[in-house]
């Protein structure tokens, strides 16, 4: 029970007296950790206050990747997503080049993959799985991306939804703003997308899954990267589902 109380002062869910008694203090910080927190494979957690194996395994296991710890669910939807982002920063494929890894499978799980039949590019799913945290957070019933993994599925999806869809041709310094989704088309029904967390003149500063730091086509982590321009010849466009 003590290393129970011990991880939720960690994960940010209490301030709690780590003396082994399972009291009100402690059952509401389960409470709390169940209602924004996932199982290992991206369902939601039962909100009981009782910590069973399922519990027990996002809390210790793979599953526990995210720390609600300093983030205000009362901020506004874009300001919490590029927040969640960045707490993901420095997360990498394990092994390197494999797609797979403990946090790279809850990202992907979430979109309804099972990251074991097949080796999944997992720009999106990241991305997915930043919106459900942050929804979450927001105790909103629906994460506002479509369920997809895909980036051109992500493009097309959108625009049945209430998302402002920015095409290339619209997007500059004005039109693109943080929270924003960018969308590349790279031919053959691959691409890639990452989320916008500053504009910088003709650049953007972004938050991407399944990238590297130096810009190669080799992703393996969660990188900040620094020199993406506005538009270029494979930009689809941007989505913003924060205002929706």
């Amino acid at each position: 029970m003590k290393a129970l109380q011990a991880r939720l002062n960690d994960l940010g869910f209490g301030k709690l007296v780590v003396d082994g008694d399972f009291g009100e203090a402690t059952q509401n910080a389960v409470f709390r950790f169940q209602a924004r927190n996932s199982t290992p494979d991206g369902k939601p957690l039962p909100i009981d206050g009782e910590v069973g194996a399922t519990t027990w395994a996002a809390l210790f296991g793979p599953g526990a990747v995210f720390s609600t710890q300093a983030l205000d669910p009362d901020a506004p939807m874009r300001n919490l997503a590029i927040d969640i982002a960045a707490s993901q920063i420095g997360v990498t494929e394990q092994p390197r080049g494999s797609n797979r890894g403990p946090e790279v499978d809850v990202y992907i799980r979430t979109t309804g993959l099972d990251p074991a039949q097949d080796s999944y590019p997992w720009c999106v799913c990241f991305l997915y799985w930043v919106f459900e945290q942050a929804a979450k957070l927001k105790s909103e019933e629906e994460n506002p991306l479509p369920k997809t993994a895909g980036v051109i599925a992500l493009w097309n999806q959108a625009r049945h939804t209430e998302a402002q869809v920015i095409h290339k041709s619209e997007a500059n310094a004005q039109t693109v703003k943080p929270g924003m989704i960018f969308l590349l088309d790279l031919g053959g029904g691959k691409g890639h997308a990452g989320l916008v967390i500053e504009v910088r003149g003709d650049h953007i500063i972004t938050i991407e899954g399944n990238t590297n730091p130096g810009g190669s086509s080799d992703g393996f982590g969660v990188f900040r990267r620094d020199s993406r321009p506005i538009t270029t010849g494979v930009l689809l466009g941007y989505l913003d589902f924060c205002d929706i």
